[in-house]
């Protein structure tokens, strides 16, 4: 910056010849100024030991409301208060324990009621006695019976051999070439075809007919033939396979689940109609004591054994 000259008035301006001289001419003159508004250092501690305290503020709305005492009444005083609330719950639960074991009793007693037979009591009722008078009534005793004797024969009804009575070469029905495998009619469970299968191991589709005419009853063949299989047969168990010829063509029958030995036949053994082939059991894969009857045609073609006896008894199973 360059200096005025002595003889130039204060009110003279000066001109600055580049923009970097201004600034710091005009940071100089703020400088400046800066210094002589700066008032003089004074002595802190004792301008704060002359200063007069400050008084506080006092808010003339705000009034102060002196505190009152409350006389608090003797612990004997308090305690029949503190005994009646207390006491309440204990009512009001031993209310609820009465209601509870009222009707636990009450539900055992119509359960005793329910369940007891009218005739299990011991003694006689009043009321019984009161509502219906008594009735004499009379007992009659007898001191001997006699049964007249009966004998039976070795033959069912339907004809045939009883079951216990069953041997080899025994004939247990009767009827025709071709005859059912029982002397009358019997029970049948599961028929020809799709099934829902009665166990795991079980077959959905039924290639045979289930009778049921109870374990140990004697089987006849359903018509004359040859013995092909007699013994164990997969899961048919105890198994005896007949093959015949009927109306000239090949029909085999197979027997199965039988009683384990129960059987006096042996392969290539001829039999008869209506001889005895062994006794209904449960044996291989059952559920429960039944004859399984299969008719095959040509000794392989599984067909309804029900339909093909049918048809050539001239009479249903």
């Amino acid at each position: 910056m360059t200096p005025p000259h002595a003889d130039h008035p204060g009110s003279t301006p000066v001109v600055h010849l580049t923009r970097r001289a201004a600034l710091a001419a005009e940071r100089a003159q703020q400088t400046g100024r800066a210094e002589r508004a700066t008032p003089p250092p004074h002595d802190d501690r004792a301008r704060r030991a002359t200063a007069p305290a400050p008084q506080p503020h006092a808010d003339t709305r705000i009034r102060r409301v002196p505190r009152r005492r409350v006389a608090v009444a003797p612990h004997a005083a308090t305690t029949p208060l503190a005994s009646t609330q207390s006491a309440a719950p204990r009512r009001r639960g031993a209310r609820a324990s009465r209601l509870t074991i009222t009707s636990a009793v009450a539900a055992l007693a119509m359960f005793g009621a329910s369940a007891m037979p009218a005739h299990a009591g011991t003694g006689t009722s009043a009321a019984t006695s009161i509502l219906a008078p008594a009735v004499g009534s009379q007992d009659f005793g007898v001191t001997r019976v006699a049964l007249a004797s009966t004998s039976r024969d070795g033959f069912t009804v339907g004809g045939g051999v009883a079951a216990t009575d069953a041997a080899a070469g025994d004939t247990v029905t009767y009827g025709g070439e071709v005859r059912s495998p029982f002397p009358g009619p019997v029970r049948m469970s599961s028929g020809f075809g799709y099934r829902t299968a009665p166990c795991g191991a079980c077959s959905s589709l039924h290639q045979g007919l289930d009778f049921n005419p109870g374990m140990g009853a004697p089987i006849g063949s359903v018509a004359a033939g040859t013995v092909r299989v007699s013994g164990v047969y997969f899961s048919y168990g105890e198994t005896v396979i007949v093959d015949h010829v009927v109306d000239g063509r090949k029909v085999s029958t197979l027997y199965g689940h039988m009683i384990p030995g129960s059987s006096p036949l042996r392969v290539g053994d001829t039999v008869q109609p209506g001889q005895f082939i062994g006794s209904v059991g449960s044996s291989g894969v059952s559920t429960g004591a039944h004859l399984h009857l299969e008719v095959l045609m040509d000794g392989t073609l599984p067909i309804d054994p029900a339909a093909w006896i049918a048809a050539h008894t001239g009479r249903a199973l």
